[in-house]
Order: structure tokens, then sequence, then C-alpha cells
């Protein structure tokens, strides 16, 4: 039974996991909402539908996660908020597929990261921030998956950094009470250094690049307003490496294929993808979740002629293992999808979604559904304080730049030449941004950093060598006065000695 989501029921990250205001553990049980077309005007009524649909029909769901939204156009309060009445939470994303709200990671850092951006991901946190069903924001999706874009992480680094910095000056001006997580989701099968690197290492590298901080601390945040875990508040402070860029570290994943796998074992008898996946993320210092989960139809079951259904209708037997085997440092999971997936990952028939109508679920729903309903209540139980599984201790960042340097030639800490937007530089919605003039203080910025060491070597060498003419010249000068002292005395010498001799 759900109940509506108030103030009070605002998900926190503490540690490694995610709580709610009474102490409780949250876990994510979610679903990818359908993705509206371009052509179609937004409508609360439709969306809301959707979600309704889902509640009627029994899903044991607490979380969805759009894709496609603009908050700085459209008005999704009445959506929102009715999504708060049925008890539902919200992952919105921070990025846009095109205008001012574009991470572009076809371009190198800092190209990739302008001020439209900044100003784009501001306005939309001032606007989500008013919600307590919000539980995230989504900095990045798959940004990084293959060598080149590799070379935009500094951006998807320095755009987190700012929005926390942002929400920070937010809570300290009492505009708003508390800050948004951040997420970052990434996918399971990205390519880097080659063919001898497997995605699980990638994956791993991924987050600790994302999380690392050179301080060394933990990540445990106490809230600032002294209410507990009530306020959904947390505080950040400036520090180059002082912080991680995220608050939860997100996984795509298209794994667990086949209807005769278990958590340990795939069915062809190598280590199972979840298992391994969960091994290679335990010591990450955030909450970790599927930020999508599901196996494309087409591949489900599909060397399995006993088993394999001309739909690829999938078990979703791995939730159980997500919420049972992985809690120590895993935080739930949103299955993909309810429609948009190209066909390839939709539980529910007739669309694509137009925007206006529910669709017709699948067997496919019907066995998540199953899954679901198998699952511990969500609201569960505190873990022991100050064990294990609560001390989040990031990497030092420059352990991190060390193995990227080791392994793939990469230099991804530089983000500190990367222009810094604070809250006092965001503009209304209304008014566009002139990005020209932060990309001319990015390059001078970046050419200053370049050649800042060769211009400090030749001002020493200037100022040794004025010091060293200067004395060259002082040395010649005192010669020169002490020459003419001489001549001077030996003349008065010479004068007074003819003095003498003149006759009375």
């Amino acid at each position: 039974m759900y109940h509506p989501i108030t103030h009070k029921e605002t998900v926190v990250v503490r540690g490694k996991h995610l709580y709610k205001h009474d102490g409780s553990l949250f876990t994510i049980r979610g679903i990818a909402f359908p993705t509206p077309p371009d052509d179609v005007s937004y409508s609360a009524k439709s969306w809301l539908d959707i979600l309704k649909q889902l509640r009627e029909l029994d899903l044991q769901f607490n979380t969805v996660r759009l894709y496609r939204m603009d908050p700085l156009k459209v008005d999704y309060s009445e959506f929102i908020e009715g999504a708060a009445e049925m008890g539902i939470y919200i992952i919105v994303p921070l990025t846009a597929a095109s205008g001012d709200g574009v991470l572009d990671r076809t371009l190198a850092a800092p190209k990739c990261y302008k001020k439209s951006l900044f100003n784009y991901g501001a306005n939309a946190l001032k606007e989500f921030l008013k919600y307590p069903n919000v539980l995230g924001g989504m900095v990045g999706n798959e940004v990084m998956n293959d060598e080149k874009s590799w070379l935009a992480a500094p951006c998807v680094r320095s755009y987190a950094r700012n929005l926390k910095l942002f929400m920070d000056e937010l809570v300290q001006e009492k505009v708003v009470k508390r800050t948004l997580p951040l997420i970052y989701a990434a996918q399971d099968s990205s390519v880097l250094g080659g063919a001898e690197m497997d995605s699980d290492t990638i994956v791993k590298l991924t987050a600790d690049y994302l999380t690392c901080a050179e301080t060394g601390k933990g990540t445990i945040v106490e809230d600032v307003a002294g209410g507990g875990l009530t306020t959904g508040m947390q505080h950040f402070s400036e520090n180059r490496f002082g912080m991680s860029p995220i608050d939860i570290f997100g996984v795509n994943i298209e794994s667990w294929c086949s209807s005769t796998q278990d958590f340990y074992l795939n069915s062809d008898g190598t280590p199972g993808a979840y298992y391994s996946l969960w091994k290679a993320l335990q010591a990450t210092p955030v909450p970790v979740i599927f930020s999508e989960m599901g196996c494309p139809h087409k591949l489900f079951d599909r060397d399995d002629p006993i088993h394999k259904t001309v739909e690829g209708t999938r078990d979703w037997a791995q939730a159980e293992y997500v919420i049972k085997e992985m809690k120590d440092s895993w935080s739930g999971f949103i299955a993909y999808t309810y429609d948009g997936g190209g066909n390839d990952f939709d539980m529910f028939k007739g669309g694509p979604w137009d925007g206006r109508s529910v669709l017709e679920p699948t067997q496919d729903f019907w066995n998540f559904k199953e899954q679901l309903a198998k699952l511990p209540n969500d609201d569960m139980p505190p873990l022991p304080q100050k064990k294990e599984h609560d001390i989040a201790i990031p990497r030092r960042c420059s352990a991190v730049e060390t193995d990227f340097i080791s392994c793939c030639d990469l230099r991804l800490f530089n983000d500190d030449i990367i222009h810094s937007f604070r809250f006092s530089e965001i503009m209304p919605v209304d008014v566009a941004v002139n990005d020209s003039v932060q990309q001319t203080e990015d390059v001078t910025k970046s050419i200053y950093t370049e050649f800042s060491s060769a211009g400090l070597v030749f001002l020493l060498f200037i100022v040794l060598y004025t010091m060293q003419r200067w004395y060259v010249t002082s040395k010649q000068s005192n010669l020169r006065e002490r020459s003419k002292l001489r001549s001077g005395n030996n003349e008065a010498r010479k004068t007074h000695y003819k003095s003498i001799e003149r006759p009375q």
C-alpha cells in the first residue's frame, strides 16, 4: 500500500545507501517511463494516466525514470505533484538532447561544457527542488562509452561539481531546504583502453573517476539544519578534489539473458554478470543502482530452444538478487522499459507511445510484476550504524589519475582549467546565454595554464638578468667614482706642492 510523499518523505544519500526520513533504508524498484514523441505537446493528464495504469495493475514499484523533459519551458507541477500523491518518486534529466541542455560528448574538454549548459541545469534544479518526490537528477547518460568520448569526461565532473556548489549556495541563501542527489548512468559495455579491458574494469574506473576525492575522507554527510534525515538536506564544501562530483552511480545493463542462469553463474558456466559487477563495485563510496536493467528481447533465451519464446519474454529473476544479494552496496534498479526501447525492451505493446493513450501490458510486464511482488517491503529496517557497509571512503583522485594514464594514456583531471560557474552567474530562463564570452575566457585560461610555467621561468630569467646588470653597472660606477677621486687627489697634491715651491 502506498501513501502520498511529503517533504518529510524526501530520500537522502548517506554514505553508500539511500535513506528515508525515519532512518529506514530506501531501495529503488522502478520502471523507465515511456519517451513522448517530439511532435506531441506535453499533457499532464496523459502522463499521469501511465502512472495510474501501473498502480491499477498493482505493480509494486516506487520510482520512474524520465528521459525527456524541458523544465525551462514546460510546467510539470501537475504531473510531479500527481505522482507524489500516488507515492511515486521521480528521477529527472538535467541535460537535453538538443538546445542549451546538451553536454556534447563529441567535443573534448573544455569545449563540451558551456555556460548555457550550466544555466539550463541550474534553472532546472530550481524547479525540481520544489518537489519532495524528485529523488535525483541525471547529469549524464552513457556520455563516456567509447575511446573518443572519454575526452569529454572532465565536463561531466565539472558540470556536476558546479551544480553541487550552486545547490549549496541556494541552501546558504535559504532559497531551498535541500539538495538533489546527482546521478550518472554508465554503460555496462563501454570501450576503453582496447580489447584487453573487460567491462567490469571500465565501469569501476568510471565510478572511481566520478566519486574520487583527494582528501581521502569518508563521504557520510551530516544534515546542516539539525533535523537529522528529515530535512533531506546535505551540505557540500568547495574543494577541487574535496567532494564527490556525483551522489549516486548508475549502470545501464543489458545482461541476464537466460532463464537458466543465476546470480553466481551464467548459463554457460562463466561468472554471473551481476555477481562480477557487484564484486567490482563493492568499494564504491556512493549508492549504486541499475539505472537501466533488462536484456533485449531478441537475446533472451536466444540459444535455448526449450525456454525460448517468439517474443523473447524476459523472466526478471535478477530483480530479487539485486535487492537481496547486492544490498550491501546497491540501492535498487530501474527496469527498462514501459515503452521506448525500439520494441526490443518494451513491456507494453501497441507503441510507440503517442504521448496520449496508455498501452497494453505484455507477458513481459506480468513477469516483472510477479518478481516485484516477491520482494521484501521497500521500507527496509536500517542497517546497523557505523559498520563497514556504511563507511564510504573514496579513492584519491591522484591514484585514479595514475590508473587512467597507465591503462589508456588519458589525462582527465584537468577540470580545474574549465570555467567554474557560480550562483551569481545564473541567467533567467528567458534570457539568452552568451557562450562566446565564456569560450574566450576558457581559451585564455587554457593558454595561461599551458604557458604559465614557461612564463615563470622567463620572468625569473628577466629578474636575474636585471639584477646582474644592476650589479655590474653599480660596480663599474663605483670604480669610476673611485678613479675620479684618486685622480682629484693627485691633482690636489700637485697644486699643493706647487704652492709650497712658489717664491714669496
